[in-house]
């Protein structure tokens, strides 16, 4: 160990569940860099009460501050602050949350806070225009964005600091998952969402799949709610191959890694710009040959080592049908996939980097 990094806060999202059986990207990129620094044991992770949450050592349940008149973010925050003011830590991270930044920033000014965005500044209440991620940038220690695209957004208009404005994506423990023999399986893992892509894939795999009877497919994830009028339509599309195509809804983590390990091409067809794309990097770490749109981080992920398509039926259904007819190919994506996710993204290297700067 270098220097005593401090106490460390890391502050969730409000809505971020930090649960066995709730989660999302946010908390398992926070969950994988602080089981991997060397500072975890005087780190504490805050975030809303769950039933189980994933690591109870490091997790503290927030009451919010609520009132009437207040947002409920500015309830959570005002709740925070109230948590860290009994003793006040060195670093404070505030995941995807400006107007948090902004208040734990002035309520601790001899701490070093640090705002994180996973998702477009542009688009975030407290960050959306210049002079907001001006401010942003002159009072943060660091600013942290899960990609390239991401750390665009943030500097664009930003005169000043952009020297402070650093990347660190989502990493990933890539030791957790071994490919395992693949199968003549396609995956996809998200949101049954406009944004993701998931009509133009099913409409892909309707024409395609008549031509593969030895593939099979599963698109796992939940639509927005039950019975979503987008959800129908998805299912109309597949309904011609409805046999050979799988629809659990949610499932745990570990479940999604196990198919992963087992699945020979995944699909990631997201529509709108994603800020990072934690799926297709969980689907290249388990050795899939990846197949994603080329929209916003999710060419920094893939590199040479996938195939980049635009989200329409048509180029997925020829990009599908060539990599499942050129198992050469395929097993050279494979190989690739995998290798890139333990060379650039693994976390280990990534947690090392956070833990040098917070010795600093």
């Amino acid at each position: 160990m270098t220097a005593d990094a401090g106490r460390i806060a890391i502050v969730l999202p409000r809505k971020e569940a930090f649960a066995r059986d709730r989660f999302g990207a946010i908390a398992l990129t926070v969950e994988a860099y602080v089981r991997h620094s060397r500072f975890r044991d005087r780190t504490e992770i805050l975030g809303m009460a769950v039933a189980a949450p994933r690591d109870p050592a490091m997790f503290r349940a927030i009451a919010p501050q609520d009132a009437w008149w207040r947002r409920r973010n500015l309830g959570f925050a005002l709740g925070c602050a109230a948590y860290l003011s009994k003793a006040p830590p060195r670093h404070i991270d505030v995941h995807n949350r400006a107007e948090t930044f902004l208040l734990l920033a002035e309520r601790f000014p001899d701490a070093a806070v640090s705002p994180w965005f996973h998702n477009d500044p542009q688009g975030m209440r407290g960050a959306a225009t210049p002079a907001a991620r001006q401010r942003i940038a002159d009072r943060a220690h660091r600013v942290i964005c899960v990609s390239e695209w991401v750390r665009g957004r943030f500097l664009d208009g930003v005169a000043r600091r952009a020297e402070r404005v650093v990347v660190l994506p989502e990493g990933f423990d890539t030791e957790t998952v071994t490919p395992a023999a693949k199968e003549k399986r396609i995956l996809y893992v998200g949101r049954i969402a406009p944004e993701k892509g998931v009509l133009p894939l099913a409409q892909a795999l309707a024409q395609i799949l008549p031509a593969l009877p030895d593939w099979r497919t599963a698109l796992i994830g939940a639509g927005r709610k039950p019975g979503d009028d987008y959800g129908r339509r998805v299912g109309a599309a597949l309904a011609p191959v409805a046999d050979r195509v799988a629809l659990p809804g949610f499932l745990t983590h570990e479940r999604i890694m196990a198919e992963f390990a087992g699945a020979a091409i995944a699909i990631v067809p997201s529509v709108w710009p994603e800020p990072f794309g934690r799926t297709a990097m969980e689907a290249m770490a388990a050795g899939c040959a990846i197949i994603a749109s080329p929209r916003g981080g999710l060419p920094d992920i893939v590199g040479d080592a996938g195939l980049l398509v635009e989200p329409e039926a048509a180029p997925l259904a020829t990009a599908i049908l060539a990599l499942a007819r050129d198992e050469a190919q395929r097993a050279e994506l494979q190989r690739r996939a995998r290798q890139r996710m333990v060379a650039a993204f693994d976390i280990r290297r990534w947690a090392a980097l956070l833990d040098d700067g917070r010795a600093q």
